[in-house]
């Protein structure tokens, strides 16, 4: 590891000291690429452009920063697959109300009301279309290191999101903010670590309050907080910060086949020919048929 990563910011010099990252490195580091934390096997994954670029093992301890007002929703057509190529989804809410303008296939004009958005529409009982919660952190092992405050986006599905925690006051995030705020106290003004639930899966997270912030971690955070920047990283999916580009294959209902048109048959008209006029004879009167014979007659008709 490079003694780069490990400086404080004790080491830098009295000029340096509030001199932050130089224009000429962020344009070399392409700091426009977007961070996120990717909870994932038990690892929380440092991720730059879809490019994993660091891991960090065990719990992880942020500040939040940011985040939408509502829960959202997001939808994608196509079974998850782990081998499949990464798409952008079909559609997506950020209020949890109506679809998205960006989204690329919208399937309902409101999400309340959406086929997707009903039990059965996804495996078993669930719904096809998820919630989806972004938040933007700052990691507190930054803190020293990192004076302008480098922020991270955070993708929290509803396992995440919702239900109970565990008995070492860990919760969910829905009931971790109800829970700061009940007891008088911000998430924002709270170094929060994020622990992996055991009793789920090891993808869900849980949230638990660890400390006051220091007045500087205050500073910073509510520097950034509020920047176009970390508006950005709560509003845009996983895969606009990824920048993927490829968008999914819509699949449209079959449409019924039109009915053949019926052959018309054309008959062939006679021109007509003028016969050579005959004398009137006198009509012959047709012999009596018996009734065998008659039915005998409609018989060999058929």
């Amino acid at each position: 590891m490079s003694n780069v990563t490990i400086f404080s910011k004790q080491e830098l010099p009295d000029f340096l000291q509030n001199a932050g990252v130089s224009e000429l490195t962020k344009q070399i580091a392409g700091r426009a690429r977007i961070k996120r934390i990717v909870p994932k096997n038990g690892i929380f994954r440092k991720v730059v452009g879809g490019e994993e670029m660091g891991k960090v093992k065990g719990n992880l301890d942020v500040v939040i920063v940011n985040t939408l007002p509502q829960v959202g929703r997001i939808f994608y057509a196509q079974a998850w697959s782990a081998d499949a190529e990464p798409t952008a989804p079909d559609c997506f809410s950020n209020d949890g109300r109506t679809p998205d303008p960006k989204a690329n296939n919208p399937q309902s004009s409101r999400c309340d009301s959406c086929d997707q958005n009903t039990k059965g529409s996804g495996q078993g009982q669930s719904k096809a279309c998820r919630y989806s919660r972004r938040i933007a952190v700052l990691l507190a092992e930054d803190f020293d290191t990192n004076l302008e405050g480098e922020v991270y986006q955070m993708n929290l599905a509803s396992k995440s999101l919702f239900g109970a925690g565990n008995a070492d006051n860990a919760h969910t995030f829905e009931s971790y903010a109800k829970y700061l705020s009940s007891n008088g106290r911000s998430i924002d003004q709270i170094v929060t670590q994020i622990s992996f639930n055991e009793n789920n899966d090891n993808q869900s997270v849980l949230f638990t309050p660890t400390r006051y912030i220091n007045r500087h971690e205050y500073e910073v955070s509510q520097r950034v907080a509020d920047t176009p920047e970390t508006k950005a990283l709560i509003s845009m999916t996983p895969s606009q910060a990824d920048g993927v580009v490829k968008k999914p294959m819509v699949i449209e209902a079959a449409k019924p086949a039109a009915a053949p048109k019926a052959a018309v048959v054309e008959a062939e008209v006679e021109e007509p020919v003028k016969r050579p006029s005959k004398k009137a004879e006198p009509a012959e009167v047709p012999a009596k048929k018996n009734l065998a014979s008659v039915v005998s007659a409609w018989s060999s008709e058929d």
